[in-house]
């Protein structure tokens, strides 16, 4: 018997190690994936632009308003998340009351569980309802625009980004005529431009396609990617987004070093156009749009969202100032809007780089879309199902007139085998209402009575299926094809622009402003003038990015 109790102790104990381990490593894969979001969250293609930026401001401030904007984006990250933890306690605490109230309730045996309710809570809250319950309708409101505009102007950048870097892997084709003549335009003009023109020398004819073929080359998986349901799920894919973005980070990085040279044209001060690189910095943190949805997602680990926060936009400040900094250095005031294409091309390793970035903008962009698509699809689907219902109930090749309304119906008329009279279809379709039987509804339109076949015509309004969900989701992403198109040329302006115009709201406006709406009783007054100066500071340096960038893209045109 010993015997017998020794062997099965013996047993039992690697299945405790084993389960130990797996809960381990399920726990590591977890907090990967989870920072793997965060990360790539407040990482696209805009640091790819930064040398320019910091061309457009100087050196100086440049510098300076890397750091500024980092510290302020982590700081308001925090207060929109602390907003999110007083708007569930305050639901949580009306769904409770509610529940206690509420009859249907207390007839039941079951018992409502703080712990679910708030949990269901804390998954299902978005940054629009944080606003409604701060400022109401017009908070909601507020949000979803600006969270609309930055995350499309996002993804259109994506779009801009792809088309220009994949045509600079097409070789060039030599001409040194054209060559020649270039340099006899330089000997006539002024030693100021003189870098310029020999930087854009060109020194033969492209072989790249157009532009928007170029773009039309990703298109098909960027439309795939957009159909996913659930942030959590993009985590594979942010781990390959963030895994080729370092890469490409890196390779810039080498070339950029490689026989480095101070460029002679470099500008300490630059105050006329600093502001495009504000507008462009802001944006650059892409994250704070989609940091609702990824601390939701983030169940059982949201006690280490503040450290992965920290660690995210830490690394992320390293990563721009290394990249933009060192970048301007190298090229000064001609360096391109895309460093790409500053880089030299002819080579195979200039072609991996490009594969690189351009497989992480590809597995970036789901997570940047999800947003826009979160806020949209419901509310337009049910629009159009409902719109699509009004013509079914008009069109008179969809369904049967019944033109005598004291007409009794037939349950065999509604489906039934069974052609027992039922009450009169005036009766039925009383204020205005639908009647339903089995797959038949009898609809009032005006004077007029409809039986209409809903095996066929399932669309209730009401109901959005997956295959509507997916056409319009890839409805969306044309659009932002669309627009890509048009803006193909303004990578670093249409930037700023996006970044000045909605970022600084999603980013530093609304987080302060809710934050002083829900806790304006618990704060002190330093922490009011604190929040207050953050608005200030949003509204005065977004609007004059937003005049400056929007001079500057129409200027180029």
């Amino acid at each position: 018997m010993e015997s017998n109790r020794s062997d099965d102790t013996s047993q039992s104990i690697p299945e405790v190690k084993i389960t130990a381990s797996n809960s381990w490593l399920t726990s590591i894969w977890r907090n990967f994936l989870d920072f793997s979001n965060m990360f790539k969250a407040f990482i696209g293609t805009n640091y790819m632009g930064l040398p320019f930026g910091i061309a457009q401001s100087g050196l100086g401030p440049g510098l300076a308003i890397m750091i500024i904007v980092a510290v302020i984006t982590d700081h308001c990250c925090h207060l929109i998340v602390d907003c999110k933890k007083i708007v569930v306690d305050r639901l949580v605490t009306r769904r409770i009351i509610k529940s206690n109230n509420d009859t249907n309730y207390q007839n039941t045996t079951e018992i409502v569980s703080e712990q679910s309710v708030r949990e269901e809570v804390e998954t299902k809250l978005t940054y629009g309802d944080i606003g409604l319950e701060a400022m109401g309708v017009w908070g909601l409101r507020l949000v979803n625009i600006a969270l609309l505009i930055s995350q499309f102007g996002f993804c259109i950048n994506y779009i801009i980004f792809l088309g220009n870097t994949l045509g600079t892997i097409f070789p060039i084709e030599a001409n040194y005529t054209n060559t020649s003549v270039y340099y006899l335009q330089i000997e006539d003009r002024n030693t100021s431009n003189k870098s310029l023109l020999i930087h854009n020398l060109p020194s033969g004819q492209s072989t790249q396609p157009a532009f928007v073929f170029l773009a039309l080359i990703p298109l098909p998986l960027l439309i795939l990617t957009s159909y996913s349901r659930n942030i959590r799920q993009l985590g594979f894919s942010s781990v390959v987004a963030n895994s080729s973005l370092m890469v490409g980070f890196i390779m810039v990085l080498v070339f950029i070093l490689r026989d480095f040279k101070v460029h002679s044209g470099i500008k300490w001060v630059n105050w006329a156009t600093s502001f495009v690189f504000f507008g462009q910095m802001t944006g650059a943190y892409e994250g704070i749009g989609t940091i609702i949805p990824i601390e939701s997602s983030m169940k059982g680990n949201r006690h280490r969202f503040g450290l992965m926060l920290h660690l995210a936009i830490g690394f992320m400040t390293l990563w721009f100032i290394a990249l933009g900094i060192l970048g301007y250095l190298r090229y000064g005031n001609d360096v391109n809007q895309i460093i790409l294409e500053s880089l030299p091309r002819n080579n195979v390793i200039y072609k991996i780089v490009t594969i690189f970035l351009c497989v992480g903008v590809v597995f970036t962009f789901p997570l940047q879309v999800f947003v826009p698509i979160e806020i949209l699809e419901d509310p337009t689907c049910k629009f159009f199902n409902k719109l699509w219902r009004k013509c079914v109930y008009t069109s008179s090749t969809h369904h049967d007139t019944i033109s005598d309304p004291s007409q009794p119906l037939l349950r065999g008329d509604l489906g039934s085998s069974s052609p027992t009279a039922i009450n009169n279809t005036s009766l039925l379709c009383r204020n205005g209402n639908s009647v339903k039987v089995n797959n038949i509804m009898v609809v009032k339109h005006y004077k007029f009575y409809f039986r209409i076949n809903l095996s066929l015509y399932p669309l209730t309004g009401k109901q959005v299926t997956t295959w509507q969900r997916n056409i319009f989701r890839t409805i969306i992403v044309l659009i932002i094809f669309a627009i890509g198109i048009v803006f193909k040329n303004d990578y670093v302006y249409f930037s700023s622009l996006i970044g000045a115009l909605s970022s600084t709201v999603v980013a530093y406006i609304l987080p302060c402003l809710f934050h002083l709406r829900l806790k304006s009783a618990d704060i002190s007054l330093p922490v009011k003038i604190k929040d207050s100066l953050l608005i200030i500071f949003g509204i005065g340096a977004g609007t004059v990015s937003v005049v400056i960038s929007i001079l500057k893209i129409v200027n180029q045109n």
